[in-house]
Order: C-alpha cells, then sequence, then structure tokens
C-alpha cells in the first residue's frame, strides 16, 4: 500500500463519527466555526427541516458562502460530506423534532427574544441529558438520600442562585441542608463535616477557588463530597463523585447562561430521586409542607390523587 494510501486510512479510522444528535454537535463547536462555517450554521438552525431539503448549492448560495465552505462546515461537525449532515440532521429531526422548534411563529421583537432564549434553554438541557452518566447520577442520589447533613456550596451570580434553589428543593424532604454561597463560610462548615454528611457543589467554570478548597476539606474529613461541573477542571479533580457537563456558551453576553438551565435540571433529577429513595419520609414532609401553605390560602390546586389534607381557612392575626 502506497504512503498516500496509507495515510488516507490512517485519517479514516481516526475521524470521529458523526453523532447522532447533529443538533447538539452544532451547538458544542459554534465557537470553533469559522465566519463563513458560521453564517452556514445561522442559515441552518434557522429552519432545520428546510435544511434537510437543500442541496450544497442552495444552502451555499443562502449563506453567501463557497461551497467548500459548506464541506468544511459539515467537517466540523464531525461528518464526511454534505450527504451525511443532512443524513445525520434528518435522523435528528424525526427523534428529537417537539424539542427543536415551536408551532408559534413570531414577527415581533420580544417574541424573537423568547424564542430565542427559550429554545437555547430548551437546548441546553437536551444537551445535558446527552452528556450525563445516570450511572454516576445514581451514585449522588444514593449518597444524598443518605446523608444525615448536606451541604451546599456554590459562588458567583449563577451558582449562588443554584444552590439555593437546590436548597429549596431538598429540605422540604425533610433533610437536614443548608446553603453557603461565601468562600470563608463554605471553609468552615466543610471542617464541620464528616463521615455520613455530604457536599453538593455547583460550578460552571470548576475553578472558584473557595469552592474547590472546601469540598477538599470536606472529603479530607470523610464527607461524600458531589459536584456538578465541567470535566477536567480543579473541581473535579477535588469531589469524589462529579457529574460532568459541558454546555457550550453563546457569544452574545447579553443572553442569559444556557448552562444554567442545564444544572436546574440537574438539581431537579437529584431532589426527584431523593425523594423517591426516601419514600413515605419525603411523603410525609411534603405533606406537611404542603398542608402548612394551605391554610393560608396559597396552595395551588392539585389532582384528586393528592393525598394532601386541605384545612380550611380561618382568620390569623397578622
Amino acid at each position: 500500500m502506497s504512503n498516500v494510501a496509507t495515510s488516507k486510512t490512517s485519517r479514516s479510522r481516526s475521524r470521529k463519527p458523526a453523532a447522532i444528535d447533529i443538533v447538539s454537535r452544532l451547538q458544542r463547536v459554534d465557537q470553533d466555526l469559522s465566519p463563513a462555517e458560521r453564517r452556514v450554521a445561522e442559515i441552518v438552525t434557522a429552519d432545520y427541516e428546510a435544511a434537510t431539503r437543500m442541496t450544497i448549492a442552495e444552502l451555499a448560495d443562502r449563506a453567501q458562502v463557497s461551497q467548500p465552505s459548506v464541506t468544511r462546515f459539515c467537517r466540523s461537525l464531525g461528518c464526511a460530506s454534505f450527504s451525511e449532515f443532512k443524513i445525520s440532521l434528518a435522523t435528528t429531526l424525526t427523534v428529537a423534532s417537539a424539542y427543536l422548534k415551536s408551532e408559534r411563529v413570531f414577527d415581533d421583537d420580544a417574541g424573537h427574544l423568547a424564542h430565542t432564549v427559550m429554545m437555547r434553554a430548551a437546548g441546553a438541557v437536551r444537551e445535558c441529558l446527552d452528556q450525563i452518566d445516570t450511572a454516576i447520577v445514581s451514585t449522588a442520589i444514593d449518597a444524598l438520600a443518605a446523608s444525615q447533613r448536606i451541604d451546599l456550596y456554590g459562588q458567583g451570580g449563577g451558582s449562588a442562585a443554584l444552590v439555593e434553589d437546590a436548597k429549596l428543593r431538598l429540605f422540604r424532604l425533610g433533610m437536614p441542608v443548608s446553603a453557603y454561597t461565601d468562600g470563608h463560610q463554605q471553609r468552615m462548615s466543610a471542617a464541620t463535616l464528616g463521615p455520613g454528611d455530604a457536599v453538593l457543589a455547583i460550578s460552571n467554570s470548576g475553578r472558584s477557588k473557595p469552592v474547590v478548597e472546601a469540598v477538599e476539606i470536606a472529603r479530607s474529613f470523610g464527607a461524600r463530597t458531589i459536584a456538578v461541573t465541567r470535566p477536567g477542571t480543579p473541581l473535579a479533580a477535588a469531589a469524589e463523585i462529579v457529574i460532568a457537563i459541558t454546555i457550550a456558551e453563546g457569544p452574545d453576553v447579553m443572553m442569559p447562561t444556557p448552562s444554567r438551565y442545564a444544572h436546574m435540571a440537574i438539581i431537579d433529577t437529584l431532589a426527584a430521586g431523593v425523594a423517591k429513595k426516601l419514600g413515605p419520609r419525603a411523603r410525609e414532609s411534603l405533606r406537611r409542607v404542603r398542608y402548612t401553605v394551605a391554610r393560608i390560602g396559597i396552595a395551588i390546586p392539585t389532582p384528586s390523587t393528592d393525598p394532601t389534607p386541605l384545612m380550611r381557612p380561618h382568620d390569623d392575626e397578622e
């Protein structure tokens, strides 16, 4: 075999197969695309179904780029050709079209903005679902459900809000849980933990030094440590149980951070899993919470299968 043939065979074997969910792949590599490739991506994302019906010449003309630029765009997504790209895109639309579009058509600025924000949120959650290791999520649920005490760590605007949300989700199950967003308090909290306790740390960057150090301290004293973060980061290295996800951030700083939606979905998954593990204990705690808010008339009506007894309204002195 000639050196040229050997080289072609080597490249063919080393090329990664195209992801079935080509939309998720497109979102991940968006920042790595050239300006010409990004124009192709804009045309594709504007109407996925239309893209599956276009020829390479039509797509190049719509994006105002050359046909080789379209081919390079396809290769950036892991596809060997434009034909392979269209097959992958059509497959994605077949199995997940309900999550990639809305039936509403907007003709106003607020509508277009809402469409962009909400589709980005849906895309981030879908991409998170594609990436999560369910065995690790199950281990995290077991660790939290078995804990005597749970401390939550997060810093910055996004992570700080997320740990507060996680606290609200977990304390209603009757779990002793606290959330710390101050670096000094995180370290002090970690120093008081031990076997039978757990830490859940959330950081998109995985590089918040106080959070990393607090997790290291908690783990050194025997607490179970769980992190929701990017792989290959200091926080991922510090924690025992790592729910690793990577959500690409968009170039528009005026738009919400997509990773926040993915992290919220993970928090809800963990909380729902813990509730199922606790069983009657969690159910009774949730019943008491609902019973309490029903007394002041703010409980939202639920299906008749809800076992919560509602107390008659009464006048309390404020």
